[in-house]
């Protein structure tokens, strides 16, 4: 089997999402997690070295190796939702974003340049949900696109003025219940939930993204009674939209 190529271009990194979300469609798990495993940046701790320089690239190359397996398989749980929607991939090429940020901040020069991709999502149906998601952060090395980093975005649904702002912080994070009938099957995993949060820091479902439907309700359950200290713009508390990951491993049973 010919391997699948792409060029380096935004084109090409779309018609890679494409496929993926495609092959998603198909249930087929084993398959979609051989194309995320594909998007690993390969001998990263020397790519991130070379390309941020030796002391920014080692702290790069510790923080992607400590998410690495996480960020895939929250990855993958976006494909599983983004699979069951309409809308559209958009991609934006940041090489002259950074241009721009390395004359503010030179110690964000890259030490070699490389071309970086940002991927996003516009929900063009009315399934329930958010209307926009940030897919990846995406680089092109030795021939192939590689995610560099998996977002956490929070997006701002009300604020009375622009400013700074300050993310949130998870003050209280309530475990779920195990589900009987989900330990006695063996089952284990992770459920992603579409979430608001409000200014006293109290959270709302919005809807569930993917996840195990015998793991989904202790998961539900588990995150409405989660406190935020809430996202501030400009010292005032502003109601946000984010994902939260909620996860269930039979060995903490």
């Amino acid at each position: 089997m010919v391997a699948e190529s792409y060029p380096n271009t935004a084109d090409g990194l779309h018609s890679l999402l494409a496929n993926l979300r495609n092959v998603t469609k198909g249930d087929d798990e084993g398959k979609v997690w051989s194309k995320i495993a594909e998007m690993e940046i390969p001998d990263y701790e020397n790519w991130f070295s070379h390309s941020y320089g030796q002391e920014k690239g080692r702290a790069l190359a510790d923080a992607y190796g400590k998410s690495l397996k996480l960020s895939e398989q929250h990855f993958e749980m976006l494909w599983v939702e983004l699979a069951k929607q309409e809308g559209e991939i958009t991609i934006s090429k940041l090489d002259a974003l950074n241009r721009r940020f390395d004359l503010a901040k030179k110690e964000d020069v890259l030490a070699n340049s490389t071309d970086e991709f940002k991927a996003d999502w516009k929900k063009t149906d009315t399934s329930a949900g958010p209307a926009r998601q940030a897919i990846g952060y995406f680089c092109f090395v030795d021939g192939k696109f590689r995610l560099k980093s998996f977002p956490h975005e929070i997006q701002i649904l009300s604020t009375t003025k622009p400013g700074p702002v300050v993310p949130g912080k998870l003050i209280d994070k309530v475990q779920p219940m195990y589900p009987e009938s989900a330990r006695k099957l063996r089952l284990h995993g992770v459920v992603s939930v579409n979430v608001v949060v409000h200014t006293d820091g109290t959270v709302a479902v919005q809807n569930v993204g993917a996840g195990h439907p015998l793991l989904v309700p202790a998961a539900v359950t588990a995150v409405q009674q989660w406190k935020y200290e809430p996202t501030t713009v400009s010292g005032e508390p502003v109601e946000v939209q984010a994902k939260v990951y909620v996860t269930f491993e039979l060995s903490q049973q």
